[in-house]
């Protein structure tokens, strides 16, 4: 398989996107015209857009997405201090996970590596604890770098990830 790009994605993408977002069990129909929608605001006004949602795709095909919101009602204030973006979804297609080809992690490594690029300080995600692999999904986060919040919820295990742009310089 040929080496996958990672790319901002555009409206045009939307059909691989609900598909994706199709495979998470807690992921509601209902919510289609709002991702056309997020997908068309993200082209017209980019890292302004209050959804950021990218793509890892081979040879044509979308194999993951990953989708982050920011704005006004996301940042969120744990272990006392405020996370600026959410992370909401982060998928490879159930056909393309494992295998030693590190895709989930690609894609997280070039999230982050945008919202750096944008000057956010670090983001938020939730590991719910009644999704199926939740064990294996925390272990991941964990090994790309992302810590467990001291006020995690007996539903959901929050976690936090600072972005290179919140790293102090060094002098």
């Amino acid at each position: 398989m040929p080496t996958p790009m990672l790319r901002t994605a555009t409206s045009t993408d939307v059909l691989d996107v609900l598909r994706l977002l199709a495979q998470v069990p807690t992921w509601e129909e209902k919510n289609m015209d709002s991702w056309r929608r997020d997908l068309k605001e993200q082209e017209e006004h980019g890292d302004g857009a209050p959804h950021g949602v990218w793509v890892l795709e081979a040879d044509g095909a979308v194999l993951g997405v990953a989708t982050v919101k920011r704005g006004r009602r996301v940042p969120k204030t744990i272990d006392d201090r405020t996370w600026p973006v959410y992370l909401e979804y982060l998928i490879i297609d159930e056909h393309h996970r494992g295998g030693g080809r590190r895709y989930g992690a690609r894609l997280e490594e070039h999230v982050m590596q945008e919202l750096t690029q944008q000057g956010c300080s670090g983001a938020y995600l939730h590991v719910f604890k009644k999704d199926d692999g939740w064990e294996e999904a925390l272990g991941f986060w964990e090994c790309q770098g992302w810590e467990q919040a001291a006020n995690s919820h007996p539903t959901h295990i929050l976690m936090t990830k600072e972005t290179a742009a919140s790293a102090p310089e060094s002098p």
